[in-house]
């Protein structure tokens, strides 16, 4: 297992949006275009990015900075709002392109560090270790020939992140990170750097090794009171325990899963991402262990959320009606089934433009219930939520 396969988010080098540094770049640009602006409103948000690069391209003759700074701003947005990994990587790279032409100033070559660091966080996500290396070591010479200049990068933690980032990309991964818990960074960010050393233990199946450096980002995370830190290391825990073979494991994971979301909840909301991902998390987890009931109450206890988050015609909603489906199989509810299969496959009739395997497996299923057969129809358990 990847990182960029794991549901856990590592903030130690997430990227952050912070429009009001990114775009303080743009100039005479900002000065003539309404950027709207509403964190609660992702939709808006991009929408009013993608005119913002449109119009900064009508002046990158002149100067190609404006243009870099909108691509970072948008390939931000599209990462830390959406997870969209692709378009994060694109827009970066469109950004190091036109920074790249204008290495004249202390504004510039941070925006072009920024950019390598977004694109190596890309990259990393979508698998490309590799390349995400490459980027990652410019940005670190982008920090050199910054530091020769008598300057330092704008965000303070960036220069540690990009360290570490880099760190987590090399074949020499578990050693440069035991290096940074030695001699780089505030105390407080260790924890994370701890959940990455448990990351790599449990690539390795190493899982006692894991828990062990789980346990220790968690102690670290409740010693600076930090609920963010906190929920992730909890989860993160929860994760390493349900993956252990020892006596009482699971339900020590299980209950620190609803520690983690009632932890995600507080700090930022039911319908965070973070939130909705961990109970996604603890329902696999319950399918997992054959305990259907429970996995089918709390997914239930979800549909509200996931309809606010994502609207009711969208691929997360009809993979949720689909596995609900499943489980009503598995304890021979074989009315809600059909209920619920119709639910998902009318969803992806909207929003497909042609059928696939999983719409063909439904519709196979949905005329079996309706033929009212004697045996349950053949339908894989899918379960794991998008």
């Amino acid at each position: 297992m990847n990182l960029h396969h794991t549901s856990n988010k590592f903030k130690l080098f997430e990227p952050e949006v912070s429009l009001t540094n990114k775009l303080k770049h743009l100039r005479n640009v900002l000065e003539a275009f309404p950027l709207e602006i509403d964190r609660e409103d992702t939709e808006m948000y991009l929408h009013s990015l993608i005119k913002l690069v449109a119009y900064a391209k009508l002046f990158s003759h002149e100067d190609p900075l404006p243009l870099a700074a909108a691509h970072l701003a948008l390939g931000l947005v599209y990462v830390v709002k959406k997870s969209y990994w692709k378009q994060g990587e694109h827009h970066s790279s469109e950004a190091v392109v036109h920074a790249e032409n204008v290495l004249t100033s202390k504004e510039q070559i941070n925006t072009l560090i920024e950019s390598y660091y977004l694109m190596g966080y890309c990259r990393l996500k979508l698998g490309k270790t590799g390349e995400a290396l490459e980027a990652t070591t410019a940005a670190r010479n982008c920090i050199e020939e910054l530091g020769y200049l008598g300057h330092k990068p704008n965000c303070p933690d960036l220069e540690y992140k990009i360290a570490v980032l880099a760190a987590w990309c090399s074949p020499s991964r578990l050693q440069l990170l035991h290096e940074s818990l030695e001699c780089q960074g505030p105390p407080d960010k260790n924890a994370y750097i701890h959940l990455m050393i448990a990351q790599y233990y449990r690539d390795n199946k190493n899982i006692n090794d894991a828990l062990k450096s789980a346990k220790q980002a968690l102690n670290l995370a409740n010693q600076f009171e930090d609920v963010a830190m906190q929920a992730d290391a909890t989860r993160y825990l929860a994760e390493c325990y349900i993956e252990s073979p020892g006596h009482g494991c699971v339900e020590e994971g299980l209950l620190l899963f609803r520690k983690s979301i009632a932890l995600y909840t507080t700090h930022f909301s039911g319908l965070d991402l973070s939130t909705l991902s961990t109970n996604d998390l603890l329902i696999n987890a319950l399918i997992k262990q054959e305990m259907y009931d429970e996995a089918v109450e709390e997914l239930k206890a979800v549909k509200e959320a996931k309809i606010l988050k994502f609207g009711e015609f969208s691929k997360q909603m009809a993979d949720f009606y689909k596995q609900l489906g499943s489980l009503y199989l598995i304890q021979s509810r074989t009315k809600e089934a059909l209920s619920v299969f119709k639910s998902s496959l009318s969803i992806l009739n909207v929003i497909q433009t042609k059928p696939n395997s999983v719409t063909t497996s439904i519709r196979n299923t949905i005329k079996s219930l309706e033929a009212n057969k004697t045996e349950k129809p053949a339908f894989k358990l899918y379960s794991k939520v998008s």
